[in-house]
């Protein structure tokens, strides 16, 4: 999935009209190819009116009117052709193999719980969904959306508690080998996704995570402030490199480590 724009944001729900037009028009105004959307409240029964008012192709996995729900937006005219879609019933991930140029690409958008026994227990169904579908073996892989866990609280967490939920993190770790294209360009760097007030707690809940084959063709990877939302979008950015060497993918699925 090269020469192209994505954008992942948290909505916080967006079921009501008036909140949706606007967080709608805010994102066109991004100019996105891809938009990963979270925590959409939508039911099946308002699938067609969304798809109407986006006007453009939309996945839903749908959660409740005021619950969950993950949504894939792709402009019209933007050369991705969806080969299979995988729709989580519970509105917690949504799975396409896309094709670009011939290209196979899988796009994975993901809104985990805030529970860590239920994030395990998410991270390991995400995880032996995409093996039972042979899905680990594609090469060029993107992973984002908000994961409801700070993959390193030193850094990408300021006020609460920084111990580290370990047992989740390593259920993460299972998807891949690099994580986390921000914090590689970004290194020392402590920015934030999602805040509250009361107490004040700052954290970066909200990832990109891409294949090594992909990272030589990330020209731009940033976090903006968004609207209607407690929540910052997260953008991607993909352009052509000439004579790209492919790597390996980042998906090592270890299988005997999902019933842990």
């Amino acid at each position: 999935m090269v020469n192209g724009r994505l954008v992942s944001l948290n909505t916080r729900g967006i079921s009501n009209f008036r909140r949706r037009r606007t967080i709608f028009s805010w994102l066109r105004k991004q100019k996105p190819d891809v938009v990963f959307l979270q925590e959409t409240h939508s039911t099946k029964s308002n699938e067609a009116t969304w798809k109407k008012e986006w006007g453009a192709t939309l996945f839903c996995s749908h959660g409740a009117n005021n619950a969950r729900g993950v949504a894939i937006l792709i402009r019209n005219n933007f050369d991705c052709t969806v080969e299979e879609s995988i729709v989580d019933s519970n509105g917690r991930f949504i799975i396409l193999k896309a094709s670009r140029s011939g290209d196979p690409t899988l796009l994975v958008n993901v809104y985990a719980p805030n529970r860590d026994s239920e994030l395990v227990t998410f991270y390991r169904s995400l995880l032996q969904t995409i093996a039972t579908n042979n899905l680990d073996e594609i090469e060029n892989i993107i992973v984002g959306g908000d994961f409801n866990c700070r993959l390193n609280p030193v850094v990408d967490k300021r006020g609460g508690s920084i111990i580290p939920r370990q047992s989740v993190i390593s259920k993460i770790e299972q998807l891949q080998s690099e994580l986390d294209i921000w914090r590689i360009k970004n290194p020392t760097i402590r920015s934030f996704t999602w805040s509250q007030s009361n107490p004040l707690v700052f954290s970066r809940l909200d990832y990109w995570l891409i294949s090594d084959s992909l990272s030589d063709n990330v020209y731009n990877v940033d976090m903006i402030s968004a609207i209607k939302t407690d929540h910052s979008a997260i953008i991607i950015e993909f352009q052509d490199v000439d004579d790209k060497v492919k790597g390996p993918g980042f998906w090592k699925l270890n299988c005997s480590l999902l019933n842990d």
